[in-house]
């Protein structure tokens, strides 16, 4: 398989990915603002995104309709959903041939409904709306690649990459959530302090999950522990490191590719990283430095990604 076509499918999967874990950061975020006891503190969904710079260089505030604008339809916002899914159709033009008629077909329908949002369709008032049709047309994509893609190597590295993306998207929600309702929840165990948890909990989709493995638990600890090490939870930390050394092992042993001794470091690095989570209470201290461990080791994983398998020239760690 071409070096190339092995990052654009990579590719390919996390900006779909992207989009999704947008969609449902906003609507999470928008059903938080509207309720009277919150804060509506919008400036944390551009901080998760760490795009403060770019946000900030053409936006006075973060207001709720710059940020969902910024997010979901800014034509000039590289994060946005419209771009995200328009470089991910872009990414599966150039791998026509490995994927599926039906998974195209379905990419470039999406990307066409995307382009046609206005800003009178992404109020607030709208939002949870336009948010499902993003949130269900991104499963459906990821339906239709289960369902359709052949189990080559091609299906590996698109499965490398959505977990790859769901696993940094899942650190940067945690903490940055996590610093935020510590400085906000006075009084714990009180109807504002459960709402903001499970804000929390429903933007990284793990809301009923939570609900069904731990019924008379909501604090702080529990879940925080749940979306890094629940072994179940398809968007926990640990969960997303699990899949992609499957898939890396199935590179090696099904297709006959040598991850090499810098991909082998940086994939135990980051899982050794994972598997420190503590026992007893979970400090917000420890846990920007666990969150930022984890980055640095995705961002570490990712280029030794491109460095053995597409053809990129990445800095020694």
């Amino acid at each position: 398989m071409l070096s190339r076509y092995a990052e654009n499918v990579y590719w390919l999967g996390r900006y779909v990915e992207r989009a999704e874990n947008l969609a449902r950061l906003l609507d999470t975020h928008g059903s938080f603002a509207r309720d009277p006891r919150a804060t509506g503190d919008w400036e944390a969904v551009i901080r998760i995104n760490a795009d403060e710079e770019l946000f900030f260089s053409r936006n006075k505030e973060a207001t709720a309709a710059a940020v969902v604008y910024f997010y979901l339809i800014d034509p000039k916002s590289p994060t946005s959903v419209l771009n995200s899914i328009g470089y991910a159709r872009e990414n599966a033009r150039t791998v026509r041939h490995l994927i599926s008629t039906e998974l195209w077909a379905h990419l470039n329908t999406f990307y066409g409904e995307v382009q046609e949002l206005k800003r009178r369709d992404i109020s607030l008032a709208r939002l949870s709306k336009v948010a499902a049709f993003i949130k269900t047309n991104c499963q459906t994509h990821t339906g239709i690649a289960e369902g359709t893609l052949y189990r080559d190597q091609a299906y590996r590295f698109y499965q490398l990459g959505r977990h790859v993306e769901r696993a940094d998207q899942t650190s940067r929600l945690l903490d940055v959530k996590y610093r935020q309702l510590q400085s906000v929840a006075e009084d714990p165990g009180s109807p504002i302090d459960i709402s903001q948890w499970n804000a929390l909990l429903r933007s990284a989709a793990g809301y009923q999950a939570y609900r069904r493995t731990r019924p008379g638990s909501m604090s702080t600890s529990d879940v925080a522990r749940f979306l890094m090490s629940d072994s179940e939870f398809p968007r926990s930390i640990c969960f997303c490191l699990y899949r992609i050394k499957y898939d890396l092992a199935c590179l090696e042993s099904e297709h006959g590719l040598e991850l090499g001794e810098r991909l082998r470091d940086n994939l135990g690095r980051v899982m050794e990283i994972s598997g420190q989570t503590p026992t007893d209470r979970i400090e917000p201290a420890w846990l920007h430095k666990f969150a930022d461990a984890i980055q640095d080791g995705l961002l570490g994983l990712s280029g030794a990604l491109g460095e053995r398998f597409f053809g990129l020239v990445e800095a020694a760690d």
